[in-house]
């Protein structure tokens, strides 16, 4: 079996949400922890992830200082 090595990269994605109290459109931003071999990859991840969901952009990738994720 194949030792594969694992780089973690944070992605940061704005979602526009609309305020429940004054009812105008905000920004909120999102980080996730991708597993991935390129910031490539783990852009490609996060959309293929988020596809059905409207009103997102990716912000930015880069890669995490996170060395091992224990389970």
């Amino acid at each position: 079996m194949e030792n594969k090595i694992s780089k973690y990269f944070l992605a940061k994605v704005q979602f526009l949400t609309e305020d429940e109290k004054s009812g105008k459109i905000k920004k909120v931003t999102v980080q996730y922890l991708v597993d991935a071999m390129s910031c490539t990859e783990a852009e490609a991840k996060v959309t293929r992830v988020l596809e059905g969901i409207n009103d997102f952009e990716v912000k930015s990738v880069s890669e995490s200082p996170i060395s091992e994720v224990i389970q």
